[in-house]
């Protein structure tokens, strides 16, 4: 059975897991991004493609799936 969005909600990754799912292009991206302080939130699926989302200074960013970086990305993200 697959999970609803809601359940897929409550499945949280460590940041192990995280690490994991992310493609080569995307892990040097969000390592050079970790180096100037920028801290990984989490990975969102977003069409079986992940989204790295992370936080820097206050402000998001994302990295997709070829590496490419997001300073100013158009996203919505719950709070707990």
């Amino acid at each position: 059975m697959t999970p609803t969005s809601s359940e897929r909600r409550y499945q949280v990754r460590d940041l192990r897991q995280n690490f994991e799912v992310l493609d080569e292009l995307q892990l040097d991206a969000v390592y050079a991004l970790m180096k100037v302080g920028a801290r990984l939130l989490f990975v969102r699926d977003v069409q079986y493609m992940p989204l790295a989302i992370l936080e820097h200074g206050g402000h998001y960013i994302t990295v997709d799936l070829d590496g490419r970086i997001d300073l100013h990305p158009a996203l919505s993200i719950r709070s707990h």
